[in-house]
């Protein structure tokens, strides 16, 4: 008995961090997830390691689970939805004895490793946008980048998510891992749709500007056309899936961590349930983290930006069959074996200056750094 005792006590408190490398090293995908002025961290995990992919246009609708949507779907980066097999909160984890089946290899995308633009590069992407829409080609663009960091001796995964909780309370902080993509860690600000069986919410967010005392109010002309050009693309792409006109509110100023924002709210009352995979596409991606015209927009960023997006400035949350959060996938990295690569970008219009737009980018890559030296 005495022995039976020792063993119980000499068990591992389990954890995030041992969820999470319990998960890892059984190839099962999993998603922590803790939403907006929230403080209860959700917990989704597979008991397999098969993923579930699904196409555009297909209709999710009805699916429950984590989803998890790149930028553009191609043959490397392709939608998906975690299961919730195991479906909990950080507070009550289950005995870390639940894989069934059979292990399977890690099977990780077969993609070139990513580049990281010089500053001149970069600068050269933004006045190429900037020609581009002199010639009224678009009019707006978003040029994004990597930034490549070293990864920290001994860093953990789930302790930088649990960092990246308490510095962030106003975001939606999320850790997915899956087999073929690895690990991605984000603190977004931007919400793509929230939606219930009463009301469909969504938002319209851009200018950026750092955090600091006195400039809460001091918006350039070029940043709040920035912000319009969103909201009026918003409110006519759901034209016709409503009745009526949305409740508008706003633009006022957003704080998330040490970036300000404009923000915009509409609220529909009127769209049923079952049309919110619909209105996700329909919204997606919006002019805050490709451009316009969007078909235009995205092309050029395919052909242009040096760095794959992936996941970033796609879209990613958890799914039911009465209530939908789903956040663009902003302010977050991806972890390899030996490095951090941080996601960034910028809105380039007619007003734009390359040098501001990169030092722009490099606020916007504090919002991880920062966590980092905690």
């Amino acid at each position: 008995m005495r022995q039976t005792i020792l063993a119980l006590n000499s068990l591992p408190d389990i954890n995030l961090s041992t969820f999470f490398q319990y998960c890892v090293s059984k190839n099962l995908p999993l998603a922590f997830y803790r939403l907006p002025q929230q403080k209860v961290v959700q917990v989704l995990a597979q008991k397999k390691p098969t993923l579930k992919y699904y196409a555009d246009g297909a209709n999710v609708s009805s699916l429950k689970g984590f989803l998890f949507a790149p930028f553009q779907q191609d043959k490397n980066f392709k939608r998906f939805i975690i299961q919730p097999d195991i479906e909990t909160t950080s507070a009550a984890l289950p005995e870390l004895n639940f894989a069934t089946g059979k292990r399977t290899s890690t099977t990780k995308s077969k993609t070139k490793e990513p580049k990281e633009a010089t500053k001149e590069e970069y600068k050269d992407l933004v006045k190429k946008i900037r020609l581009n829409i002199e010639k009224e080609r678009f009019r707006k663009i978003v040029a994004a980048r990597i930034i490549k960091k070293k990864k920290p001796t001994g860093f953990n995964s789930g302790h930088f998510f649990e960092q990246l909780c308490k510095t962030y309370p106003e975001a939606f902080v999320s850790l997915v891992f899956t087999p073929e993509y690895g690990t991605w860690l984000g603190a977004s600000p931007e919400v793509l749709l929230q939606m219930d069986e009463h009301r469909m919410t969504t938002y319209s967010l851009a200018g950026t500007q750092a955090n600091v005392n006195g400039n809460a109010n001091h918006w350039t002309g070029k940043e709040r056309d920035e912000q319009q050009l969103i909201s009026d693309y918003i409110q006519t792409s759901l034209k016709k899936l409503t009745l009526k006109e949305p409740v508008v509110k706003g633009p006022e100023t957003m704080k998330a961590g040490n970036l300000l924002h404009l923000l915009t709210t509409f609220s529909y009352p009127d769209i049923a349930f079952n049309k919110w995979s619909t209105i996700a596409e329909k919204l997606h991606p919006t002019p805050a983290i490709a451009g316009l015209p969007k078909k235009e927009a995205i092309d050029f960023i395919l052909k242009n930006e040096i760095a794959p997006r992936g996941f970033y400035s796609g879209y990613l949350g958890p799914v039911s069959d009465s209530k939908v959060n789903l956040f663009v996938n902003l302010r977050c990295m991806s972890v390899t074996e030996k490095e951090l690569v941080l996601h960034v970008g910028s809105g380039i219009t007619s007003g734009s200056k390359p040098t501001d737009e990169w030092r722009e980018t490099k606020l916007k890559a504090q919002t991880l750094l920062e966590v980092l030296k905690k």
